[in-house]
Order: structure tokens, then C-alpha cells, then sequence
């Protein structure tokens, strides 16, 4: 081992010490006695209250997912020279997703600090541009979970975005287009139109903006809430983190989490499972509708709002994945007993009913509400984007309008539902 090797991360919520993370093979974790006897304790995740190192799988799971995905989790180990969940850790995760903070032993949380920035400066950062701003971001220790390029940022109230500084909270998340997959474009603008045409179907969702200079979705931080002029990290988990499922095995297919699964975190989990079921139900339709094949077990979380209890996330990463030719057909989970959005009619809507408890008729109102409002969100979203909008950026509008309204009315076609219609445009070109 070499000298001044780091062995141990300490896990605080708060200024509390909550754990201790240890480099072993696996990795392992063990709680603080004082957390074991603090009052309020509460478990992280699914990893088991009780004294002693535990290299369970709840404990990979929770850190694992804390983590990059895929080829950014390939780059970073690359960079840093690291392969392990612990070394990882180790570079990346300071102010991660939901409440917890991990320093190298020894290392106390400490009091917030921003660095003023610019929209030029944050491009340049995200396109690996910047040797200054790429400075002052690596002193920010982020580490946002998922399969695409971000970073998290403050936004003051005369609107200059803020670097965060070492384990500062931070208050959004910048999402530029995807650039890792061939053939997927606009994808900022995708995700922008999509979220802001949920918020106006209904679904709660985070709220989004579309910024024109880095070209990025712009989403605020849920897990985050503002107490006085202080900003509360909250308690959030996924449901991968809840299962116990690595991030690559996210998909049912692999043997992630299944709708069945999903339904019942939500009842065991959720202290108001009935708006909350119905909200997931919600999503799973919405998602069918605008052909967004990527809604996995991540893509849904539980958090602690303060006086409610556990909940519901509001919704994100929504974004429609059928615009892209070469991305999967095949929806994120089984419905009935299929998979491919074409074939999910009735019959299979009915299935899904039978094996949850739940009438079928329930389930059909809910999809009958959502269709009912769909193209006409879609349309007031786009033009209430369309001045932040470029040139590819429209011409991605006009397409995802045109591809998502024949998706919608061919389920709801399949599904002998009414949709309220709207005029759409025909794509411009040249093609991007």
C-alpha cells in the first residue's frame, strides 16, 4: 500500500457522520455508532441498520449508483487512473444525488462556496474546452448518476450561474446534447419539449429550461430545497438503489426492476402510495405515448420531502427516444406480456391490471386523460421554447411534434381512445 493511500470515505448527512466506506473487494460499509444511536436514524437505502462492516448487495448497489454510467464512467476511469467502485467514489462523489456527502476520512464538510461563471464558460467546460473553468469545476466534487455528459451548477437571483465549490450543494443540473451515441441529436432540445409538455399534460415533473448558449437542458434540482438562504440536500434513493439492482442491470430485461416491482416500492415505501401510484401510472403512459423507450428503474425515485414523509419524485429524463432510428424499439418494461410499444393494446393493459390488483378501467382513465391533452401541450411547449430555439433545434421540434403525435394516435387508436388532434408542421430541411 502506498504511503498516504486512501482506505477510508466517510459518508455525512448533514454534519452528521453517517458511515464509514471501506476499499475492499467488495466494497464494504459500516455506520457510526452514533448514527446506530442517534434518534432519528435512518437507513441508507436498503443497506441494513445494524453494527459491523457489510459488504452486502445493498451497499454496491447504493454507491455503485451514485456513479457516471457507461462510456462517461470508462472515460473517468481513464482519466483518473481508477477502476474500482471505492477509487471512484474517491474522484468523483462529493455532492452527489439525494442527501449524502462522501469526503476522505478525516475531511469535515464545509461551508458553501460559488465561484461566478458564464453560459460561454460552461460550454466550453462541457465540450472539454476550458482549461479555467475546468479548474474551478474540479474543485466542485459532483457526481450525477446516468449514461450522459453533465455538470451541476447555482444560478444567483440576477441569473449568473455558479460554479459550487469542493462539496457545495448545487441547485441544477446542465444537460448538453448527447454526442456518445451516433445518430442521436438535439437531444437537449428533446428533453426540454418533452418535460415542459408533461408539466403541462399534469405530471409532476422538474422544471426545465431550454439554454441556448451551452445548448443544454436545464433542470432544477429536486433534491435540493432552500431553507432561509441555506440550501437542504433531501434524502432520495432510485429504485436501483431500493432494489439492490447495479446500474447495468437497470433494464427488466436484464433483471432490473419490472412494473410489478416498481408498484410495490412505491406501496412499501411511499407514505401516500395512492397519489403516488397513480402518478407512476401516469408516467408509464405518458412515456408510452411520446415514445420514450428509455423509462427505467432509475429513471424513478423515492425522497424525503420534510413533513411529508417519503414520496414520489417528480419526474425526469423524459425525452422520446422513438425520434432516433438507431436507439432501441423496445419499451424499458413489460406491459402484459410484451415489450414492443405496438403491440401493448388492451389486452395487455388488462393483463397489467389482473397482475397489480387494479381495474382495468383505472388504468384505461388515466391514459384517456393524459391523451386527451398530449398534442396540445406538445404544441404550447414548442412555442413557448421556439424563440431559444436554433435552427437544428427547430427543425428537431418540428420532427419530434410530427413523430410523437403518430405514435399517440396510433396507441390510442389501439386503445379506443379520444385525443384532442392538432396541426402539425412538416419537417424542414436540410437534415442536421
Amino acid at each position: 500500500m502506498n504511503a498516504g493511500q486512501v482506505t477510508q470515505l466517510d459518508v455525512f448527512s448533514g454534519d452528521a457522520q453517517v458511515g464509514t466506506i471501506h476499499d475492499t473487494d467488495p466494497v464494504s460499509f459500516e455506520y457510526t455508532q452514533d448514527w446506530l444511536n442517534f434518534v432519528d436514524r435512518y437507513p441508507i437505502a436498503a443497506i441494513e441498520l445494524k453494527a459491523g462492516r457489510n459488504d452486502s448487495e445493498a451497499v454496491k448497489a447504493f454507491f455503485e449508483n451514485l456513479l457516471p454510467e457507461g462510456v462517461f464512467r470508462n472515460a473517468l476511469a481513464i482519466e483518473r487512473k481508477v477502476s474500482s467502485v471505492f477509487a471512484l467514489l474517491k474522484e468523483v462523489a462529493g455532492d452527489n444525488i439525494g442527501n449524502i456527502v462522501i469526503l476522505p476520512s478525516g475531511e469535515q464538510p464545509q461551508p458553501p462556496k460559488f465561484e461566478p461563471t458564464s453560459w460561454d464558460e460552461i460550454a466550453k467546460v462541457l465540450s472539454g474546452q476550458s482549461q479555467e473553468g475546468g479548474l474551478a469545476r474540479k474543485a466542485h466534487r459532483i457526481s450525477v448518476s446516468g449514461a450522459q455528459r453533465k455538470t451541476s451548477i447555482s444560478i444567483n437571483d440576477e441569473g449568473t450561474p455558479l460554479w459550487p465549490l469542493g462539496t457545495t450543494p448545487s441547485m441544477y443540473i446542465v444537460k448538453p446534447d448527447i454526442k456518445s451515441i451516433e445518430g442521436v441529436w438535439g437531444s437537449a432540445a428533446n428533453e426540454a419539449i418533452v418535460m415542459r409538455a408533461a408539466k403541462h399534460c399534469g405530471l409532476d415533473v422538474a422544471d426545465v429550461f431550454y439554454e441556448a448558449v451551452s445548448k443544454s437542458c436545464v433542470v432544477k434540482r429536486f433534491d435540493r430545497s432552500m431553507s432561509g438562504d441555506r440550501i437542504q440536500r433531501l434524502v432520495q434513493y432510485d429504485f436501483c438503489q431500493l432494489s439492490c439492482t447495479l446500474s447495468d442491470k437497470k433494464y427488466e430485461h436484464e433483471g432490473g426492476p419490472g412494473i410489478k416491482s416498481c408498484v410495490d416500492m412505491i406501496k412499501n415505501n411511499s407514505t401516500k402510495p395512492a397519489p403516488d401510484l397513480k402518478r407512476f401510472f401516469e408516467w408509464m403512459f405518458f412515456n408510452l405515448m411520446v415514445g420514450n423507450n428509455d423509462s427505467h428503474a432509475k429513471n424513478l425515485s423515492l425522497y424525503q420531502l420534510p413533513g411529508e414523509g417519503k414520496r414520489l419524485t417528480p419526474h425526469y429524463d423524459l425525452m422520446c427516444t422513438r425520434l432516433y432510428p438507431g436507439l432501441s424499439k423496445e419499451f424499458a418494461f413489460r406491459v402484459g406480456d410484451k415489450t414492443m410499444p405496438g403491440d401493448i393494446g388492451p389486452e395487455q393493459i388488462a393483463k397489467l391490471a389482473t397482475d397489480l390488483g387494479v381495474k382495468p378501467g383505472y388504468l384505461k382513465d388515466i391514459a384517456g386523460s393524459i391523451s386527451k391533452s398530449l398534442l396540445p401541450s406538445i404544441k404550447k411547449t414548442i412555442d413557448e421554447l421556439t424563440t431559444t430555439f436554433g435552427p437544428i433545434e427547430k427543425t428537431l421540434a418540428e420532427r419530434l411534434e410530427l413523430k410523437i403525435s403518430s405514435i399517440a394516435k396510433s396507441f390510442n387508436q389501439r386503445m379506443g381512445l379520444t385525443m384532442a388532434d392538432e396541426k402539425v408542421a412538416s419537417p424542414r430541411r436540410p437534415r442536421p
